[in-house]
């Protein structure tokens, strides 16, 4: 697979860029033609019935915040995350507990014949500092919106114990689509390292229909003529084809490669069931852990 365009948005030009309108072109191209801004009856299809409440959820923030707290995650997708800092241990002598000293037992020249592990104030750092989780936000309609919602929380979780134990996060919205074999992807950046995790940005770019079938789509309806064409971000053309799971590699999907970061791109964008969702999270912690830490 071929990427031939990476599209980088940080939050707040993403925001920014939802008020600008597509260039229009050639008379009756199909390219004038766009679906983000329709108003419908229902909101079955984009998540909302029009452009605007799309835009008021957006802004006003509070959606499905109490859905996904109340979402139950398996505490074993933390079990797996190793400590940034471990401290050093030196063995004390002491006369019981811990393992017997044979060679102080059979000299008995002292009573403490045992000796047991202790924690020293000499700290040791393992693995890197830095993790850049790139998640795969594409919403396909056959999957049920129980999925995306433990999507959500289990990196919301996920990112609450690394920050706990030390490390620094940033986490990115990705939407890769294809065209044949070449690929365009989008990105829009919800937590730079530095920050807090904001739940309201989490839960719009990884729960919410109208995340991709509105915002997303009027992303791709402002990319250049070429783009567009190839791609099919018209009315008629689809906005674009779903990448199948696991065809892009982390270092496909990286913005960048930098040595001090961790890369986790988490891909479950054609799982239909939670636990299965829940269990690929788990082994790509397992994974990604496992490389650093050996």
């Amino acid at each position: 697979m071929k990427i031939i365009k990476k599209t980088i948005y940080s939050w707040d030009e993403f925001r920014s860029v939802l008020d600008n309108e597509p260039k229009l072109e050639e008379e009756n191209s199909d390219l004038n033609i766009w679906s983000s801004k329709e108003t419908t009856e229902t909101d079955d299809w984009y998540g909302t019935k029009s452009w605007l409440e799309a835009v008021f959820i957006l802004d006003v923030g509070g959606w499905g915040i109490p859905k996904l707290e109340r979402t139950k995650i398996d505490d074993k997708i933390t079990d797996s995350i190793a400590p940034l800092e471990d401290y050093l241990t030196e063995y004390v002598p002491t006369v019981a507990g811990g393992t017997i000293n044979i060679e102080a037992a059979i000299a008995d020249c002292s009573p403490e014949h045992f000796i047991e592990e202790e924690e020293t104030e000499t700290v040791i750092t393992k693995g890197k500092r830095l993790l850049t989780i790139y998640v795969n936000c594409w919403n396909h309609c056959g999957i049920p919106e129980d999925c995306y919602f433990h999507r959500g929380a289990l990196i919301y979780k996920a990112i609450d114990h690394l920050e706990t134990l030390g490390y620094g996060c940033e986490v990115i919205a990705t939407f890769p689509c294809r065209s044949g074999q070449e690929a365009h992807i989008t990105y829009v950046k919800i937590k730079d390292f530095q920050e807090m995790m904001d739940i309201d940005k989490l839960c719009i770019t990884m729960c919410a229909t109208f995340m991709m079938r509105r915002f997303l789509f009027h992303l791709q309806e402002l990319e250049p003529p070429d783009i567009r064409k190839k791609f099919g971000y018209f009315a008629n053309g689809g906005y674009g084809t779903q990448i199948k799971m696991g065809t892009l590699s982390d270092e496909d999907i990286a913005i960048q490669q930098d040595s001090s970061e961790l890369i986790f791109w988490y891909d479950v964008s054609g799982l239909e069931r939670v636990k299965d969702i829940e269990e690929a999270f788990i082994k790509l912690v397992e994974t990604k852990f496992n490389e650093v830490t050996d």
